[in-house]
């Protein structure tokens, strides 16, 4: 008789779990990620092949709470029915009836562990990757209706757009990777490809004669056989919550491999590389009286290469900002009293072999940018008071312009391939890096607070799901005893019932992670937060056991 009636509950639970867990994970599903996603641009279709990958994601977080409700229920029913009091009148203890719901915690729990550090996290993966297949039909999409696309710091808007020639009219590319001197590119067309490159998908636009300015002042250079233009879509935003075990336990051990610390060294090694660069063009032009400078290469060949060479003595570095060519800036009260100042900057601008201009400018600046507009760094060249000379027209009579910029030019490769293969002990020893106080200050910030911030929610990550995987034994342990002791076989008042100890839980484990989070507070605290709320539902789902269900 006690056989049948475990079979009995045991097939109830399974029942009332798997109904309560379905219903709960489509409509969570539905509402925090199809929806969105459909909104975005995906069709119906699309939607539904990617439902396939969220599922599992969210069964770790509804199996819990489904097995909960299913057990009060099917324990409530069991005792509004008076198929308790027969049992106690035929001499069963209530103890053996409510195995199977202990059994039934500890089956969940071992899911619910699995899909969290395994599965969910793998799925979760394909999931990214098949959304970032669609970035080109969420681009259009969201062009159209809003006019612009935002991908991190990236900004590109367009006036209107010709999703089937693969056209965008009226382009405006703002890069505001860095918030202080923001990068805009202005077009009046661009042509628009997608590709995807290894584990990350690419736009490549080709912009109609377009203009980089800076928010620093000045451009970047106008370019008249404008190469392609690359900007990354960053992959969906990474968070350690689709991590597996794996790489939780990798990125806890070496921080320094993980996509946000690689990208905040990127564009340290980035400055690195605009530094070198100045430090080179410098040097050179104090010790031979001149440097030479490359424009980019124009696709196909088409079109002769241009260079420029400056002739001058006088050269110097602003950290992070320029060169500057020429006599430095007299002070505001010196200007009027001190004589004019002589042209002292030689330019010579070449089209291949041939001499296209002559430039003679009282100072010029060599300015660097590298940022998401460009796959690799350019640079220009500011002339000031310019006196312009062209071969074909006399010398007596020659052009006066108060700026002239020119530009955009390569930055010479060994610097970018010494730069990029920088890793994190070389930029804490390097003594020509150690020069640097901005750079080094940025070092510091990397390795004090986004290593800090990673590892602290890496931290709460882990705690997190392990705290929850092992508090739904415990749940659903109290859910079948409060369902026995209240009667709580009514829908209504088993979900009010099943809602006390998740609610619980789930405020804790949410108000501990919150704490790791904070750099203010010690994490120990968050960790206390976290593991608080199960060790009180451990000690009261003990204690019923041990006293109530007893008698």
């Amino acid at each position: 008789m006690i056989r049948t009636l475990k079979t009995y509950l045991t097939k109830e639970l399974i029942k009332a779990t798997l109904l309560a867990t379905v219903a709960l994970t489509v409509v969570m599903t539905i509402l925090a990620v199809i929806e969105p996603l459909r909104e975005q641009g995906l069709g119906a279709g699309q939607a539904l092949r990617l439902l396939g990958y969220i599922l599992p994601l969210m069964s770790s977080l509804t199996l819990p709470i489904g097995a909960l409700f299913g057990a009060t229920i099917v324990y409530g029913r069991f005792s509004q029915d008076n198929e308790l009091m027969a049992c106690r009148a035929s001499g069963i203890s209530t103890l053996s009836l409510l195995r199977p719901a202990v059994w039934l915690g500890v089956v969940v729990t071992v899911v619910t562990l699995t899909l969290e550090f395994y599965l969910a996290p793998a799925l979760l993966g394909r999931w990214e990757r098949t959304a970032k297949r669609n970035l080109e039909q969420i681009a259009y999409h969201r062009l159209k209706r809003q006019c612009y696309v935002k991908y991190s710091n990236l900004l590109f808007h367009a006036t209107e757009v010709r999703p089937e020639e693969g056209w965008v009219i009226g382009v405006v590319g703002l890069d505001l990777t860095d918030p202080n001197d923001a990068v805009c590119l202005a077009a009046a067309s661009a042509k628009l490809e997608f590709r995807d490159v290894g584990d990350q998908t690419i736009a490549v636009f080709y912009p109609t004669n377009p203009a980089l300015f800076r928010q620093s002042g000045g451009t970047v250079g106008m370019a008249q056989r404008q190469g392609m233009r690359v900007g990354e879509l960053p992959s969906m935003e990474d968070r350690p919550r689709t991590y597996s075990w794996n790489r939780l336990w990798r990125t806890w051990t070496r921080p320094e491999e993980s996509s946000a610390v690689a990208y905040a060294l990127e564009k340290i090694k980035r400055k690195i590389c605009i530094q070198r660069f100045y430090e080179r063009v410098a040097q050179t032009i104090r010790g031979t009286g001149g440097y030479e400078l490359q424009e980019f290469a124009p696709p196909g060949g088409e079109m002769p290469p241009q260079r420029v060479e400056i002739r001058t003595r006088l050269a110097r570095v602003i950290p992070g900002k320029e060169v500057q060519l020429g006599p430095p800036e007299p002070a505001s009260a010196e200007r009027e009293s001190s004589p004019p100042q002589t042209r002292t900057v030689l330019v010579r601008e070449y089209s291949g072999p041939r001499l296209k201009r002559e430039l003679f400018a009282r100072r010029a600046n060599v300015k660097g940018v590298w940022s998401r507009l460009y796959p690799v760094p350019s640079a220009a060249l500011v002339l000031l008071d310019v006196q312009i000379r062209y071969p074909d027209e006399a010398p007596e009579s020659p052009r006066i312009s108060k700026k002239e910029e020119i530009g955009p030019f390569a930055v010479s490769g060994d610097l970018v391939e010494a730069a990029r293969g920088i890793d994190m002990a070389a930029l804490l020893t390097d003594p020509e890096v150690r020069s640097w106080p901005e750079i080094v200050n940025e070092i510091n910030e990397v390795r004090t607070r986004t290593v800090r911030r990673l590892l602290a929610r890496v931290q709460a990550e882990i705690h997190q799901r392990l705290a929850y995987g092992l508090s739904c034994m415990f749940m659903i342990m109290l859910g079948a005893a409060l369902g026995l002791v209240l009667r709580g076989g009514q829908m209504l008042v088993a979900f009010v019932i099943s809602a006390i100890p998740a609610t619980a839980v789930i405020v804790m484990l949410l108000m501990g992670k919150e704490l790791i989070a904070n750099p203010g507070v010690p994490s120990v605290y968050g960790v206390a937060s976290i593991w608080s709320g199960v060790a009180a539902l451990a000690l009261v789902s003990l204690y019923i056991y041990a006293v109530p269900m007893r008698r």
